[in-house]
């Protein structure tokens, strides 16, 4: 089988592949709008038989019926090196994606799970959303560089946009390379590329913590430097994984004095 024979919807699975790193079979099935699973795996085994993708699948005493998880294979790098819009540079960390750590994998999954949130979210509300993965942001060299987990824009029925940042804390995540990651913020907002570049204003910036006390140390450490740097001239907002998926966020204010 090559790129030829590839039907669209295999297609799609590949550059979906291509873009969030690591989906489930269910993720999968549900970004390509499948109403049962019984089609969205058969195109998935037609693709693992030919060396397009491979997956992660633990079969164990107590871990339910836990879905696939489902990453790009050597076999799908000459197929996508000739879309438009993928970078073959980039196609290279596909000979490495089987021994990625279970952690990355995990970021890459919450990723692909707030993305659908938001699908879900902007259909409610009428609003039309526009997201970019890290993958996506990789053609665009204005944004911050080392790059945002996610970037999105959501326009309203007026017409009305707001662009957010996103930026998900792994467990573990040393407090220097958070106060780093402000910095760099810090640092972004100051050269005024985005609004340059763009001629939109600065994007909200979404941190997303994986404990209530990453959560809390992020926000004390905002609200102290906050009027003494450029922060204080966008929005920033903190919550923690469930809470993402809740609405729950909290705005960071400058420290009371």
């Amino acid at each position: 089988m090559d790129n030829h024979t590839l039907i669209d919807k295999q297609l799609t699975i590949l550059k979906l592949l291509y873009r969030f790193r690591f989906l489930t079979s269910t993720h999968i099935q549900h970004l390509l709008n499948d109403k049962t699973p019984r089609l969205t795996n058969y195109h998935l085994k037609i693709l693992t038989s030919q060396n397009y993708i491979n997956k992660h699948y633990t079969r164990s005493l107590g871990s339910g019926n836990l879905p696939a998880i489902y990453f790009l294979s050597s076999g799908s790098i000459k197929v996508l090196q000739n879309i438009e819009g993928i970078e073959p540079k980039t196609l290279q960390r596909i000979y490495r994606e089987k021994i990625r750590s279970q952690q990355f994998i995990s970021h890459a999954l919450f990723i692909a799970q707030y993305y659908q949130y938001l699908l879900t979210e902007s259909a409610t509300s009428k609003h039309t959303l526009h997201f970019f993965t890290k993958t996506d942001l990789l053609a665009h060299k204005y944004i911050i560089h080392p790059l945002p987990d996610a970037y999105f824009a959501r326009v309203d029925e007026k017409q009305k946009t707001k662009r957010y940042f996103v930026e998900v804390i792994d467990e573990g995540a040393p407090r220097f390379t958070l106060r780093k990651r402000i910095e760099q913020y810090t640092d972004y907002i100051d050269n005024g590329t985005f609004e340059e570049v763009t001629g939109h204003p600065f994007p909200t910036i979404l941190l997303i913590c994986p404990t209530q006390g990453t959560l809390i140390y992020l926000k004390k450490f905002l609200a102290k430097v906050y009027e003494e740097t450029s922060l204080d001239q966008v929005s920033i907002y903190l919550t923690t994984q469930e809470g993402a998926f809740l609405g729950e966020w909290e705005k960071v204010e400058p420290e009371d004095e």
